[in-house]
């Protein structure tokens, strides 16, 4: 049996990380696509976009982890049953329940890693994801940049001509948000200032306009203040056990949870349906691996949305009925038959 457990477990790594590989990659440059859709709004570093991957890592491996086990786990029996090696191990006395009993320890691991991204590290990177970009936008006005177009600070366009340190040069600002007027700020330095936590720009010798209703009023100024009146809100952080108690009061939340839950007990779910469409004669029996893939999933996803949203009670007792559903197929499928 330990050459056969060590076997087992090579085709079924050997089959697993040729589905995880492409998957994570592909993944991952969607995400740094997103993540660099963001440098639109806020300047970022390398180190800072390294930063939110790492933030949003655990959510794409929650979310693809259980699928690929189960892809994995169905075409690494496929193969060996095509292969006839399935056949060899019944010959020698390895009963199918036996090969089941080989994944128990994996699903077990599996589904505590789950558990683990799903109920304490995707709360917490989530928290700290809302926390970056809470500090990057109250900070994000600090970042204009001289000699470029486009750039906001409230609702006004500005544009500098020079900048050195936290000195302005050859300021000029555009506001046309009334479309029954419009304003124009000139200065020739100015510089960011924080009064208060309100972030704002101190403009010195400059001229403001004003145009509408087919006249221009113009002023001199020798300093003008003008602050950023967008509302940020502050980001509270939440323990974990703060965060689930939540769900005691917040339906979303506790749909959260139920979804979590199930999702992480998705391995063992679908343990024996793996098998019972796994495990078949290549000669007399069809390969509906693919579909099996593709339906268990669809299945289970869909109905854990739709479930979730009405009681965790409800959903606890589809994944025993779905658990159920599939040791009842392992056995008319296979343990009868082999």
């Amino acid at each position: 049996m330990p050459k056969t457990s060590a076997y087992l477990l090579k085709s079924f790594s050997a089959m697993f990380f040729s589905i995880f590989l492409p998957i994570i990659v592909i993944g991952s440059l969607i995400l740094f696509v997103r993540i660099a859709k963001m440098t639109e709004v806020v300047q970022m570093s390398a180190s800072e976009m390294l930063l939110m991957y790492g933030y949003a890592l655990p959510t794409i491996l929650f979310y693809t982890l259980p699928v690929i086990f189960f892809a994995a786990l169905v075409l690494t029996l496929i193969k060996l049953s095509n292969e006839f090696e399935n056949i060899v191990f019944f010959s020698f006395g390895i009963s199918p329940r036996k090969l089941v009993a080989f994944f128990y320890p994996l699903v077990s691991l599996l589904t505590a890693l789950l558990l683990l991204l799903s109920l304490a590290l995707m709360p917490l990177t989530k928290q700290l994801t809302k926390s970056f970009i809470s500090y990057k936008s109250m900070h994000a006005v600090l970042n204009i940049e001289a000699s470029e177009f486009g750039q906001k600070f409230g609702d006004w366009f500005v544009f500098l001509e020079s900048k050195e340190a936290d000195k302005l040069r050859n300021i000029v600002l555009y506001n046309a948000t009334d479309s029954e007027k419009e304003q124009l700020l000139i200065a020739k330095e100015g510089g960011f200032i924080n009064e208060g936590g309100v972030l704002g720009l101190m403009l010195k010798n400059g001229q403001a306009f004003q145009v509408g209703n087919d006249r221009v009023d113009e002023i001199d100024y020798g300093i003008m203040k003008i602050y950023d009146t967008h509302e940020y809100n502050p980001f509270t952080y939440e323990n974990l056990k703060a965060y689930w108690l939540k769900a005691k009061t917040d339906r979303k939340r506790l749909k959260d949870l139920a979804i979590f839950v199930a999702i992480s007990l998705f391995p063992l779910a679908t343990l024996y349906i793996a098998f019972a469409f796994g495990i078949i004669h290549p000669r007399y029996h069809r390969n509906w691996g693919y579909l099996t893939i593709l339906a268990a999933t669809g299945i289970y996803y869909g109905a854990i949305s739709a479930i979730a949203k009405s009681s965790i009670l409800a959903t606890g007792l589809f994944v025993t009925l779905f658990v159920a559903t599939g040791i009842a197929l392992f056995h008319f499928r296979v343990q009868k038959r082999f």
